[in-house]
């Protein structure tokens, strides 16, 4: 795909000055940093692509030109910034993995049924076994298949899950864990990097330049994760399968969970 030079030495200068905007404005207020997953995907449109990928296809074309070749070094550039920035956010909190679970910490084989939770439609305060008790497989994650039963496990507010449950007419349990004892179990932490970094926020970008919008929750409901899901199954009798994400797109294939909860292998 051809783009005019004056389109594309525009657009990637605009990316990167609005990136160095929000970089700037980060030091006071970290969530600001979202504005790149909007500012990424008018980026895509003006190029008439829909991923990052592709937009690196279009610049590479016309690499040769000194203009394009700057604002694209300048652009990695700040990119590199970026992700300095959240990984040293990261080690002035303590909040990378390792720190937040304990050295050594590891996957637990099981969860006490009494793991103190709240219902995130309700507000109810439950506990985990009254899910165990349900006579199916428990899977922590956003898919439901054969007989298995999804339950959304979150540490936001009660606010914010009710609104995701509303605009994504979401109809899974889901549960809060506002002290993270479930997270903290499995072994995770939490990290500004590996929710911010950069890339990822270019690849959330792709969904709006396709027109898939986001829930709109309020920046005061927002919580950052370690990763955006982790996906577990769990019997009475412990742990059967677990996908620690590897960042907040990774999600296990469908055939593997499937695997997992097959009656003749539990």
């Amino acid at each position: 795909m051809r783009v005019c030079e004056e389109t594309l030495t525009d657009s990637l200068s605009l990316l990167v000055n609005l990136s160095k905007v929000l970089l700037q404005n980060a030091k006071l207020k970290i969530t600001t940093l979202f504005g790149l997953i909007t500012a990424g995907a008018q980026f895509y449109k003006r190029l008439g692509v829909k991923k990052r990928r592709e937009a690196e296809a279009v610049w590479q074309k016309s690499y040769h030109i000194a203009a394009v070749r700057e604002q694209v070094e300048e652009l990695l550039q700040v990119e590199d910034e970026w992700d300095s920035f959240l990984d040293g956010v990261d080690k002035g909190l303590q909040t990378t993995d390792r720190q937040l679970a304990g050295p050594g910490a590891q996957i637990a084989d099981s969860l006490s049924p009494e793991t103190p939770l709240t219902d995130g439609r309700s507000g109810k305060s439950v506990t985990l076994g009254q899910y165990l008790d349900r006579g199916k497989k428990l899977l922590l994650a956003l898919l439901k298949a054969r007989s298995v039963q999804v339950l959304v496990v979150s540490f936001g507010s009660v606010e914010g899950a009710r609104l995701w449950l509303e605009q994504t007419g979401s109809r899974f349990d889901i549960m809060l864990d506002p002290q993270r004892k479930i997270y903290r179990s499995f072994g995770l932490g939490s990290s500004y990097a590996k929710v911010m970094k950069f890339d990822c926020l270019l690849q959330y970008s792709e969904y709006g330049a396709v027109g898939r919008d986001f829930p709109d929750v309020p920046l005061t409901c927002w919580k950052i994760s370690t990763r955006w899901e982790e996906t577990f199954c769990w019997t009475k009798q412990g742990r059967s399968f677990c996908h620690p994400c590897k960042n907040p797109l990774d999600r296990p294939t469908a055939k593997d969970i499937l695997q997992a909860v097959n009656p003749t292998k539990l």
